[in-house]
């Protein structure tokens, strides 16, 4: 670009609604060409790839979201969302585009943004007039900054390109739920003018937290680096219930309940998955490592998250002896109930690591559907615990939770159950004959040896160290 661009501020529209454009029909695109369409503004998505726009072009969508389907169908009735595969028809009259472009990690953790510097520079190319380019996507803090240059290299004379950082905070299978109803709306922008433009965007009422822009992208980072934390130390937790006899699901209710922790994503079980938490985890530590920051806290919640999966490994060889040339029922591929997604899915990391020791693994999920080498997949729950001498129910579908001991034990040539995420009534399979394995569900034992050194103040010979303050007649109390 060559001589000086126009203020950007003077070609913003001012009212809504918008005309908007969405780069990208995956899961985060076509929720915010959506539920963008459904506030009113009229969008126009585009896509490359050729089957998906075709199934968009009939009202079909590629993803299983709740609620998605009716708002697209909504959208494109009402001529408020159209697809489309070229960025200068997208962008005409639109002050707008969101780029909504995938960032996968490469092996070194570090997030691929090939893909979306290439977006923002078709993007740039083509425009006419000034744009403010959004970046959803999960980058790095510096990335915005990067990638406005690269557009300003491309831009024609007199044309500015501002962008934006907005990250997204959607939960699969809540996603439209999320964007109508967020907890908060991040901008950080250069300009507080298109931070203005862009926050006017999002539905009315909701909190709107204004920064600059590597503080908008390390915001997203933080907050799934720090659920991730979350549950890692619920797995901590859990293993310690285990030892002591007691049960995680009492001790973390009571930490829960305590207002400044909060009760979410405080649950053991298989470890974090889906396509967020694992990558943003990697993407927190390696930003840590490019500034040489050290990140230990989260580092350890990553290591953590890889024991709670060998825990169910070595809790089911335990109960069988072997885990060689057993057959075994999965029971959930999905990283989580209401998402055929698989991304980082906890569950076929178990049933990797199950075929990986010589196991048999049949598995079913009500959504998921898709092969995996070395597993046989069935259509039905009851089909994959068919002669099955131990079942692992790896994703919690409310589906698995009204299987009970009788209709299994019906199927099953063993009696091992292991409930990995926390859904199933074990004691009604236990009182079945059942072995019964869970996650944080110690068995009381008559006097386990860790409790010994916490006891010694209960000895009154002399050979008991004293208390620290006892000398001067005070008690010790702890906090």
């Amino acid at each position: 670009m060559t001589g000086q661009p126009a203020s950007f501020a003077e070609d913003l529209p001012a009212e809504r609604p918008q005309r908007i454009c969405v780069v990208g029909a995956g899961y985060v695109g076509l929720t915010a060409a959506a539920c963008f369409a459904h506030l009113g503004h009229y969008v126009h998505c585009i896509e490359s790839d050729p089957a998906r726009l075709g199934m968009l072009a009939k009202g079909e969508i590629p993803i299983h979201e709740p609620g998605l389907a009716e708002l697209v169908q909504e959208g494109m009735s009402s001529g408020r969302l159209r697809f489309g595969n070229d960025p200068a028809e997208a962008l005409e009259g639109a002050a707008v585009a969101f780029l909504c472009v995938g960032t996968p990690p490469r092996s070194d953790g570090e997030p691929n943004l090939t893909y979306l510097a290439e977006a923002a520079r078709q993007l740039a190319r083509v425009t006419d007039h000034s744009l403010a380019l959004v970046v959803k996507s999960t980058v790095p803090p510096g990335s915005c900054e990067a990638i406005e240059l690269v557009c300003d290299e491309v831009t024609a004379e007199g044309i500015s390109v501002s962008v934006v950082s907005s990250p997204e905070f959607l939960r699969e299978s809540k996603a439209v739920w999320d964007f109508l109803n967020p907890d908060r709306v991040v901008v950080g922008a250069a300009d507080a003018q298109v931070a203005d433009l862009v926050a006017s965007l999002y539905p009315p009422g909701v909190p709107v937290v204004r920064c600059d822009r590597r503080g908008a992208e390390l915001v997203k980072y933080a907050a799934n680096a720090f659920l991730a934390v979350k549950i890692s130390f619920a797995n901590e937790v859990a293993a310690l219930c285990e030892k002591l006899g007691t049960n995680s699901a009492t001790v973390l209710e009571g930490v829960g309940l305590d207002h400044r922790v909060g009760r979410e994503f405080l649950n053991p079980g298989p470890g974090y998955g889906g396509s967020c938490l694992p990558k943003d985890v990697s993407g927190f530590m390696a930003v840590g490592r490019s500034v040489h920051s050290p990140t230990p806290v989260v580092t350890a919640a990553a290591e953590m998250n890889l024991l709670a999966r060998r825990s169910v490994l070595d809790k089911l060889a335990g109960s069988l002896g072997t885990l060689e040339g057993r057959r075994i029922a999965l029971l959930g591929l999905a990283f989580k109930a209401g998402t055929d997604d698989t991304r980082d899915s906890p569950a076929i990391a178990l049933g990797k690591a199950l075929v990986g020791e010589g196991a048999h693994v049949v598995a079913y999920d009500p959504l998921a559907r898709v092969d995996l080498v070395g597993m046989e997949r069935v259509p039905s729950a009851l089909q994959a615990a068919r002669g099955a001498e131990a079942l692992v129910v790896a994703t919690a579908w409310e589906e698995f939770a009204e299987l009970g001991p009788q209709t299994l034990g019906e199927e099953m040539a063993g009696r091992v159950i292991c409930d990995a995420v926390g859904i199933v009534d074990l004691e009604s399979f236990s009182e079945a004959g059942f072995v019964s394995l869970g996650v944080g569900r110690g068995e009381p034992p008559s006097f386990h040896p860790v409790v010994w050194a916490p006891l010694r103040w209960a000895h009154t010979t002399d050979t008991c160290e004293p208390v620290t303050g006892a000398a001067n007649g005070n008690e010790a109390h702890a906090a």
